[in-house]
């Protein structure tokens, strides 16, 4: 083998033995790339924050060494890559002679299932990237909306958004989402992340057939990734967010309880009203699911299915509530029907074999937008505007745009011609949901307004434009325990306004699971109760007296924090801060939070331990460091330790970080910024300094880019609370201060700048 060579050019270093070249690209101290040949990106579109790097090579032996910052990296004559840092390892990949990948046939015949041999054959990757794996304290996060627990190792999945309503566990390999994204904590003390930038199918197994390595595997994408470098999660999390694009930064109303089922008649919706009115339950935004459409055509209205659609909208509107419709993207292929009418004529759908290409979905013969075309992605963009403003519709929910249909995966050599430029299904299936949220959020834009948009399907780079669920997840115990890691690994992804549906949307919903979901969900950034047609119904409502009580005591709770809650989804936006995290974010060198599934951090502040068992009343609660107060008992906890907490079906584990500030809102039903005149503060006991920033704007407009804004910033050192604006640029609706300590609150007429004395 010839000797090791390298060259410089720009920021990147190109590697060479004499038989291939790898390349290292420097783009921060805490982001390289590392590819033999780049994957395109003209249609995943990435933001880069380039720093001059400085960087220093030597060599050793047959070995190159590249210096930069506190870390070597080491490149043998194999290009194989070992990364130390601060003189420790960090990262390596692996090149050992069992790196040889084989699939295991899993046509799971009845032969083999009495034990005969399966056979394996050598996977035919084009491209395959493979990470050395150390001992089992290494943990793997990411991912996305794969239904698993927190860490992620020794599972094996697959790149390619995937609708399938069959009941999800960890076995699925494929979901709606594809974001191939990774963060390794390494061991114990070190994180690194990974992130893939193809759209193209690929799979990556986490150690699941050799505990040495995990790889990335793909047939037709290139061997091309990004390396995270950083001393905690934060840090990794906000370097990948910045690189794919940060969390939608949605209206405040969107943060408030939706109800959804498919499908709610008139009478039931008028039902949803009346109890919000008359039980004060908080309610803003009633989902519209297919049946509300003209034989499943997208952007009609059916005049059998309401009476008087936009005088139904106008009207519940005058109690705060709102309403989403769902839009597919399969347009019916029925002539006269101008929406098809005017694609067809405009060469607007996806084609095959020089045709426009048909599939059977819920309108039965359908063909299917071809999002990546700029005059079809443009005059969509118009018909969802129209259909906003026509009816008065306040959002818009996206549904089987993976893209799903009633026949399977769509063929991959289905057509997507941009300009002079054909793309194969095969390349764009994971970007299609994109392609449809990105062209309906600008709806939105366009008119000054922050989108309103909610999808299924997405891929690592969609979150600037929309917020996602989960799909269809079932009234199962395990999918509700399963709910909290999958929400939490969404927000470490970079989807910070994420939910399940609440209660589940397939089988039957007891009272007793309904209670336990609303409890652990509570804090879901999205949350919705969606239920399936021909199951029960799962409002409150629809079982007893104390299910009302008990789900309207823990909506008061999430309208109460809603202020903080949009604090954080301000930050997510700004700095790529998750909102719903696990322990492990804010406690990187603590063992014990790891592998934790079932507590959560809501910010920095909140720790969420509910029960997700059935028939349990207690649980045991492990805190962290510092000291804790449940917010319902008031009781300081010491961090550090276990303990078992009494939690009857009205209860579940709030606690609140000793000192710390907590913005409120107090008795909303729907959240209406202009009518929000009060603002409370929280200070939790067990401290007497803490330091809180807490963020003001309109909460529906584009405003705050313009810097149409207030920042207020409390803080408190013993007896003394001070509040000073550090950022004026809108006029605040607050008009009274109300400051909650121990059993007492005291409220002030609100002004810029205040010192109160406790």
């Amino acid at each position: 083998m010839a000797g090791i060579t390298y060259r410089s050019e720009n920021n990147t270093v190109h590697i060479s033995n004499g038989q291939k070249t790898k390349s290292v690209e420097f783009i921060h101290d805490g982001l390289l790339r590392i590819y033999e040949t780049k994957n395109s990106e003209e249609l995943v579109k990435l933001n880069y924050r380039n720093e001059d790097v400085l960087c220093s090579i030597t060599t050793l032996c047959n070995n190159l060494i590249l210096h930069f910052g506190n870390c070597e990296l080491l490149v043998d004559e194999n290009l194989t890559l070992r990364l130390m840092r601060n003189g420790q390892p960090y990262f390596e990949e692996y090149d050992g002679e069992d790196a040889v990948v084989y699939e295991v046939d899993k046509e799971f015949d009845l032969a083999k299932l009495e034990g005969h041999k399966t056979e394996e054959t050598l996977a035919d990757f084009k491209a395959q990237m493979t990470f050395r794996l150390f001992d089992n304290g290494d943990k793997i996060y990411g991912l996305g909306d794969k239904a698993a627990h927190l860490n992620r190792r020794d599972f094996e999945y697959i790149s390619w958004n995937t609708d399938d309503p069959t009941q999800h566990n960890e076995t699925y390999k494929s979901l709606y989402k594809s974001i191939t994204y990774l963060m390794v904590n390494h061991h114990q003390t070190s994180y690194y992340g990974i992130f893939y930038p193809s759209s193209y199918k690929c799979v990556i197994n986490l150690g699941k057939y050799n505990k040495k390595f995990m790889y990335i595997g793909t047939e037709k994408g290139e061997y091309d990734y990004f390396l995270f470098i950083g001393d905690t999660p934060a840090e990794i999390t906000k370097n990948y967010t910045e690189l794919v694009g940060r969390s939608l930064f949605t209206p405040m109303k969107f943060l408030g309880y939706h109800a959804s089922r498919w499908s709610y008649t008139e009478e039931e919706m008028q039902e949803l009203r009346r109890v919000s009115v008359a039980e004060n339950m908080p309610l803003d935004y009633i989902h519209m699911d297919i049946d509300y459409m003209d034989h499943y055509k997208v952007y009609t209205v059916s005049d059998d299915y309401l009476s008087d659609a936009k005088k139904l909208v106008k009207d519940f509107a005058e109690d705060g509530i709102a309403f989403i419709p769902i839009i597919d993207p399969a347009v019916k292929l029925e002539e006269g029907y101008p929406l098809y009418d005017t694609l067809t004529a405009n060469h607007g759908f996806a084609t095959r074999n020089g045709e426009d290409y048909v599939n059977v979905v819920w309108p039965g013969d359908s063909k299917y937008p071809n999002y990546f075309d700029e005059k079809t992605a443009e005059y969509l963009t118009g018909v969802t505007e129209k259909f906003l403003k026509e009816y008065g519709f306040a959002g818009i929910w996206c549904d089987m745009n993976e893209p799903a249909s009633f026949n399977g995966p769509l063929p991959e050599d289905v057509e997507f011609r941009v300009r002079d430029k054909v793309y194969y299904h095969d390349e764009v299936h994971n970007l299609y949901a994109e392609g449809m949220v990105k062209c309906i959020a600008k709806a939105f834009t366009k008119n000054n307004l922050r989108p309103a948009v909610i999808t299924r399907a997405a891929f690592a780079t969609t979150s600037p434009y929309t917020t996602s669920w989960n799909g269809d997840n079932q009234s199962l115990w395990n999918h509700l325990e399963n709910s909290l890691p999958q929400v939490m690994t969404m927000n470490m992804s970079g989807f910070v306004v994420n939910g399940v549906d609440i209660g589940g949307f397939g089988n039957e919903c007891n009272k007793e699971l309904l209670i336990r979901w609303i409890e652990a969900n509570i804090f879901n950034p999205f949350l919705r109760n969606h239920s399936g047609k021909n199951s029960r119904y799962q409002e409150p409502q629809a079982f007893d007296e104390e299910t009302v009580e008990i789900y309207r005591k823990f909506l008061n709770v999430r309208y109460e924090f809603l202020p903080y809650l949009y604090d954080l989804l301000r930050k997510a936006h700004t700095t790529g801060e998750p909102l719903y995290r696990p322990l492990y974010y804010d406690y990187p060198a603590d063992e014990n939070v790891k592998e934790l599934n079932d507590e959560v951090m809501v910010g920095p502040s909140v720790l969420l331990a509910p029960i997700v068992h059935q028939g349990k009343k207690s649980r045991v609660v492990y805190l962290p460091e510092g000291k804790w107060v449940n917010y319902f008992t008031g009781e300081i906890y010491e961090g550090g330790k276990e303990y078992l907490v009494q939690m009857g079906l009205a209860e579940t584990g709030l606690f609140i970080k000793a000192g710390a500030m907590i913005p409120m809102f107090a008795n909303l039903l729907h959240i209406n910024k202009k009518e929000i005149t009060n603002l409370h503060l929280y200070l939790a006991p067990g401290a007497d300094e803490a330091e809180y920033v807490h963020y003001e704007d309109d909460g529906e407009t584009l405003d705050y880019q313009k810097g149409v804004y207030n920042e207020y910033r409390f803080v408190r050192k013993g007896n003394k609370l001070t509040m000073e604006m550090l950022h004026e640029g809108y006029a605040s609706t607050y008009k009274k201060l109300v400051v909650r300590y121990g059993e007492r609150a005291r409220g002030l007429v609100f002004n810029k700048n205040m010192e109160i004395e406790l």
